[in-house]
C-alpha cells in the first residue's frame, strides 16, 4: 500500500512540473539562461493575445540604466526568445521586459540576469583560455602565451593563462582599452570606442503592422509633445498636448517610406532624440 501511494505521488508531482515550468516563464516573469560566457537566452510565454508591443530591455545595474535590445515582430506569439550576444562579458547583465496591451496597458516585468552556474562549471571544468580554432586541451597540459617584440622579433615575456585574462578582451575581441609598444621606453594607450548601434525608442516606434506609435507613461501628470522630421532632419509636423497614453499615428501624416526622426518633449523639457522606420506598403 505504501508502495502505491509513493508511485501515485510521484506521478502526480511528475505531471505538475510541466506547468510549474511554463509559470516561471509566464510573463510578467521570463528566463534567461547563460548558453556561453557571451550568450544569454531570453525567453518567455506570453498568455495576452491582445498584447501588441513587446521589448527586451538591458542594463547593467538592476534597477535603472535599462535600454531596448530587441522588439518583437510578433508579440503576440505565445512562446518566444532571442539571444542576447552584445553585452560585455564578465559583467552581471541584467534583463527585463515591456509589453503593452490593446487599451493602452502597459507594463515593466521585475529585472533578472542570467543563470550562468552552467558556465561557471565549465570555466572551472578547464582553467584554460580557447581562442577561435584551438582545440580543448586536457588538465595536464600546460598553456602559456608568449609575447613578442614585433620589430625586433624577439621574446619578451612569458604569461600564464591566469595573467593572460587581464589583457584577453583588449586582443581577442578589442573591447577594452589597448596598451601598444612605440619604441623600448614608450607605451601608447588606444581607448577602447564603441560603435554606435542604433536601438529602438519604448516611447515612439512602428509596430509589428507597420504603424507609427506612442506609448507614454503618465499623460495625466505630464505634458507631452512630439516633433517629426524627415530623413534630412526636415521638419515634418508636430503633435501637442498628447493625453493618451498610447497613440497610433496615421502613415498619411508622413507622405512617403523611410527612416523618420522625432523629439520627444515631457513638460517643454526634450527626453529623447531618436528615429524609426517606415515600410513602404506594396
Amino acid at each position: 500500500m505504501k508502495r502505491i501511494y509513493f508511485l501515485a505521488f510521484v506521478f502526480l508531482v511528475c505531471g505538475q512540473l510541466p506547468a510549474l515550468a511554463q509559470q516561471n516563464d509566464t510573463l510578467p516573469n521570463f528566463s534567461v539562461h547563460a548558453l556561453t560566457k557571451n550568450k544569454n537566452q531570453i525567453s518567455w510565454i506570453n498568455p495576452y493575445p491582445d498584447c501588441n508591443q513587446l521589448v527586451v530591455q538591458r542594463s547593467y545595474d538592476s534597477l535603472k540604466f535599462f535600454t531596448s535590445i530587441f522588439s518583437a515582430q510578433s508579440p503576440e506569439l505565445v512562446q518566444n526568445g532571442f539571444v542576447d550576444n552584445q553585452f560585455t562579458p564578465g559583467v552581471t547583465v541584467y534583463y527585463r521586459i515591456f509589453y503593452v496591451q490593446q487599451g493602452g496597458k502597459y507594463f515593466f516585468t521585475a529585472s533578472k540576469s542570467a543563470d550562468n552556474l552552467r558556465v561557471m562549471a565549465d570555466a572551472q571544468k578547464n582553467n584554460q583560455i580557447l581562442l577561435p580554432g584551438q582545440p580543448l586541451q586536457n588538465n595536464e597540459t600546460i598553456i602559456m602565451f608568449r609575447i613578442f617584440n614585433k620589430e625586433r622579433d624577439s621574446l619578451l615575456y612569458m604569461l600564464e593563462p591566469k595573467d593572460y585574462r587581464h589583457f584577453k578582451d583588449s586582443i581577442t575581441t578589442k573591447t577594452k582599452d589597448t596598451l601598444s609598444i612605440v619604441a623600448e621606453n614608450e607605451i601608447i594607450l588606444k581607448r577602447y570606442i564603441p560603435k554606435m548601434v542604433w536601438k529602438p525608442s519604448i516611447f515612439v516606434f512602428t509596430n509589428n503592422k507597420g504603424y507609427v506609435t506612442i506609448a507614454l507613461p503618465n499623460t495625466k501628470i505630464h505634458d507631452y509633445s512630439v516633433k517629426f522630421f524627415n530623413d534630412k532632419n526636415e521638419f515634418v509636423f508636430q503633435m501637442n498636448g498628447i493625453k493618451d497614453p498610447y497613440l497610433v499615428v496615421d502613415k498619411s501624416n508622413f507622405l512617403h517610406a523611410g527612416w523618420f526622426y522625432f523629439e520627444l518633449y515631457e513638460d517643454h523639457h526634450l527626453q529623447e532624440k531618436n528615429k524609426f522606420y517606415i515600410e513602404k506598403d506594396f
